[in-house]
């Protein structure tokens, strides 16, 4: 139903640590405006002339690139060259200027001042000022000894199982290719269990541009490993989701570059019922290359048991899916809209939330979001609409872009409690020159409507819930 595409290069990629702003006050309580420091601030150290120095790499640059940018542009990831050190900084310096001036890099979705989410990648104003001023006064590398410390590696992941891909598989050579692998549940785990983390690892680095992992409980799983054994190649063609739109796939984990594993918030994690089907949507981008052989990797973590229990929930209008609700994006027009609105006790959250084991009227914590549209769409948002409280934005996207999808933790939770809803709201230009390529030339606009194709639409949003 998904396909979150990369941060996907839901989502929530190319993550780095939270860090303190130039001019942020420092761990000993001090401002650093000054940028005597040597750490972050601007470097623009006065002397007695009261002239500004130039800010240098070491001093005043290496810290906001090291956490905005060296996830993903560093040796082995998606990007395509890195920027781990200063040799690489002062060969590519020159043509970062435009990417950080039309606040294209760091890839950062979100809209400003919706929410606050953690390994928010965005960078702020007098960071982005630092670097631009930095580049226009030549990059100048300063001195070694105004290094920052290095930033922490993270913990490592220590799996409970790892599952792969069957048999290798080679991308069919189209600039995109979306395909799905079904992967059986350890027989080991003969028990129910929750999965509280995941981490991916690519074969082909280069070509996996986002994974998105679903599972099919054991009612439902032959479906999906019919549409697997249907095809003669391995795995089957998924553009828009796993193959079924009632979610009887779900969502368990994503993966784009840069992220380094799916871990469910402190105390929460996704059940997985003993015999169930795991459907691995992988996202294969073709423009390095030759496509070779790949073979993903993934490893979970899993308990037997969790102080709250969490479930991905969609958020969507399921008329639009049914066909009973128009979702009709009319050919030539530049702005189209649609949206639902549900409440804490609509039927269809409560169907959805029966395994948090909660009450219908009892409130439950909101902990991530994603949205989701296809080629046309331009912007979307998720409102929680208060009951007896001023509305709050869980996530707003502005300048829809398709390759470019995540899925984003807070820094805290959102209560969902009675008398709140989520109202979700997506817009799409369906004009002449809003249109995706078809063998070299702009596709003529015609009508679209819900479907899981790629010349079809979707408007969902996605929230991962858990039982407070």
């Amino acid at each position: 139903m998904l396909a979150p595409v990369a941060v996907l290069a839901f989502v929530s990629g190319c993550t780095g640590e939270p860090r303190a702003e130039a001019g942020a006050e420092t761990e000993g309580g001090e401002s650093d405006e000054s940028g005597e420091s040597g750490e972050s601030g601007t470097g623009a150290d006065t002397g007695e002339t009261g002239v500004d120095a130039a800010p240098t790499y070491w001093k005043d640059t290496k810290l906001i690139l090291d956490a905005a940018c060296v996830s993903c542009h560093r040796a082995g990831e998606v990007a395509p060259f890195t920027l781990e050190g200063w040799d690489e900084v002062q060969n590519f310096a020159p043509v970062l200027a435009g990417a950080i001036s039309d606040r294209s890099m760091p890839p950062w979705p979100p809209r400003a001042g919706c929410n606050e989410f953690a390994n928010d990648r965005s960078l702020g104003e007098e960071e982005r000022e630092i670097l631009l001023d930095w580049i226009d006064q030549g990059y100048p590398e300063g001195d070694p000894a105004d290094a920052p410390p290095e930033p922490e590696l993270p913990e490592d992941f220590e799996p409970d199982f790892s599952v792969q891909l069957p048999v290798p598989y080679t991308p069919n050579g189209e600039l995109d290719d979306y395909r799905c692998f079904t992967i059986p549940w350890p027989e080991s785990l003969t028990e129910d269990s929750y999965v509280v983390g995941q981490e991916v690892i690519p074969d082909q680095r280069d070509a996996v541009h986002h994974v998105i992992t679903y599972v099919a409980g054991p009612g439902e799983s032959a479906f999906y490993q019919n549409l697997d054994d249907a095809d003669p190649e391995p795995g089957y063609t998924c553009f828009g989701g796993p193959g079924k739109l009632d979610w009887s796939a779900r969502w368990l984990g994503d993966w784009v570059p840069g992220a380094e594993r799916w871990l469910a918030p402190a105390g929460t994690g996704v059940r997985v019922e003993a015999g169930s089907l795991l459907v691995v949507q992988i996202h294969y981008n073709n423009a390095g290359g030759e496509p070779l052989p790949d073979q993903t990797r993934l490893d979970f973590q899993v308990v037997d048991e969790v102080e709250h229990v969490g479930e991905f929930v969609p958020i969507v209008n399921y008329g639009w899916i049914t066909g009973s609700t128009s979702m009709s994006i009319p050919a030539g027009a530049p702005d189209t809209s649609h949206s639902v609105t549900l409440g804490r006790t609509d039927p269809l959250i409560q169907f959805l939330t029966v395994g948090l084991g909660v009450a219908p009227n009892e409130t439950v914590d909101v902990w991530r979001a994603a949205l989701h549209m296809h080629t046309l769409g331009t912007r979307a948002e998720l409102t929680l609409e208060r009951a007896e409280a001023e509305d709050e934005c869980m996530l707003g996207i502005d300048d829809w872009d398709f390759n470019w999808q995540g899925d984003y933790l807070m820094r805290e939770p959102q209560a969902f409690g009675p008398g709140d809803a989520i109202r979700l709201e997506c817009h799409w230009d369906n004009s002449a020159g809003n249109q995706p390529m078809v063998d070299g030339q702009p596709k003529v606009p015609t009508d679209v409507g819900w479907g899981d194709g790629t010349f079809d639409e979707m408007c969902l949003g996605i929230v991962y819930l858990a039982r407070r």
